[in-house]
This record gives C-alpha cells, structure tokens and sequence, in this order.
C-alpha cells in the first residue's frame, strides 16, 4: 500500500532564514507600538483624572480614547492660537505670569529650551557624536556633544549626552574635557540608529 502523500518539512537552513526575516519584521512592529502605546497612556493620563467623574459608565478604552481626543484638540487649539497675532500676545502675557513664580519659571524656561533645542534636524540639538569613557575607565560609551565651555584655567570641556540603549530619550550627563573625547565621522541619525538598534546598524 502507498504511503500517504505528506508535505516534507523544511529543511533547518530554511527555517533559520524564515525565522530570521520574521524577527526582522516583527522587532520594528513591537517597537513602535510600545512607543505609541506610551503616549497614549501618557497624553490619556493627564486627563482621565477629570472626565472619569462624568463617564464613570464608560469602557476603560472608551475614556482613554475621549482625553486623548480632547488633548489633541486642545493642542491643535494652541498651536492656532500660537500662530495668530492676538493668540500670540495672549500666551506672552501668560508665560510672563508664570515666569514670575520662583521655583514654576525655572522648570518652564528650561523645558522650554530642551524642546526649542530638539525642534527640527537633530544636528541643531547635537553638535557631533562621539564615543566617551563609561561607565568606567577602558570602556567606550557613544555619546552626543550638546555644548563646549571653556573653564577659568583656559581648558575646553563638553557636556556629552550619552543615552540608554534602545530607549535614547533617557541617558546620563558628562561633562568631558574635550581632550578625552574621541570624535567620530559619523552624523546624529546614524548615532542614534546605532543605539536604538542595539549596535546591530553599526555605521561603516
């Protein structure tokens, strides 16, 4: 009797390499969903505490969903607002109040600047990348140049941004002399490919 016709399994290279491409697929597709998972709940946090009161009835994704549609709306208001003369005149008057409160006006005025500073190409925010020594001597940590300083004794030193891997939006601070950094060719986007990816992207 005939054996019964069966579909031959694939063979361990092909397996690897589907498997593989799969992995390929499906990091970048984790990665961006627990990205905009995170400000969703962040925006949907702000929020939630006022309308749950008047939508108590409502599905927990139900609500979620409405704060962030209304902060959405209320940001678009302001951006409208921003851009219109009198809307203009109405937020320097504002920011002017807030600017008087002793500990509000330095959180504000420095926030402010951070966003200014990362507003547009990521070069206006990073002057080079370059590799640092951390978190210990012998050791080389990719780090991105913000800003040089002379100290009183004529010497340079930078503030070196060296961020956490994959996340790059957190990191450490180091204020280097410039003479112990090691200054790289290559530009802002590859650096931070090289950190969310894990070095995997490692420039050529």
């Amino acid at each position: 009797m005939d054996s019964p016709d069966r579909t031959p399994l694939p063979t361990p290279p092909l397996f690897k390499t589907r498997m593989a491409s799969g992995l390929v697929i499906l990091i970048p597709l984790v990665i961006t969903v627990a990205v905009i998972r995170f400000f969703f709940d962040f925006m949907s946090g702000i929020l939630l505490p006022i309308i749950d009161p008047a939508f108590a009835d409502w599905p927990g994704i139900a609500r979620a969903a409405l704060s962030l549609v209304i902060l959405l709306v209320f940001m678009y208001f302001l951006g409208a607002l921003a851009t219109n003369i009198v809307g203009r005149r109405v937020l320097s008057l504002g920011e002017s109040l807030v600017l008087r409160l002793p500990f509000v006006k330095v959180v504000y005025s420095v926030s402010k600047q951070v966003v200014a500073a990362f507003q547009g190409q990521g070069s206006k925010a990073f002057k080079s990348v370059v590799f640092v020594e951390f978190p210990h001597p012998g050791v080389r940590s990719i780090g991105f140049e913000t800003s040089r300083v002379t100290r009183e004794d004529g010497s340079m030193w930078s503030t070196v941004f060296v961020p956490t891997t994959p996340n790059p939006t957190t990191g450490f601070l180091q204020f280097v002399p410039q003479a112990s950094l090691e200054q790289t060719s290559y530009t802002v986007e590859e650096g931070i490919k090289m950190v969310m990816s894990l070095g995997v992207l490692f420039p050529e």
